[in-house]
């Protein structure tokens, strides 16, 4: 799957996002798969939100990101 922002559902075919949830699927079951290691993470929100920021940054860092 190509690199995207997910901005909304409707820009997505309904194969593309079986597709999404098929790889979600797969994080859960191996969350500490670490696929981004040496990798750094920026997130970028309108809203500011604590919650939503430190969701973002945990998964980021289980998946082995700076």
């Amino acid at each position: 799957m190509e690199n995207r922002s997910l901005v909304t559902i409707a820009e997505h075919s309904r194969e593309k996002i079986l597709y999404m949830l098929e790889m979600a699927k797969e994080f859960e079951a191996h969350p500490n798969r670490h696929i981004l290691d040496g990798k750094v993470v920026a997130t970028l929100f309108f809203e500011p939100s604590t919650r939503t920021r430190l969701s973002f940054e945990t998964a980021a860092n289980r998946l082995g990101a700076r």
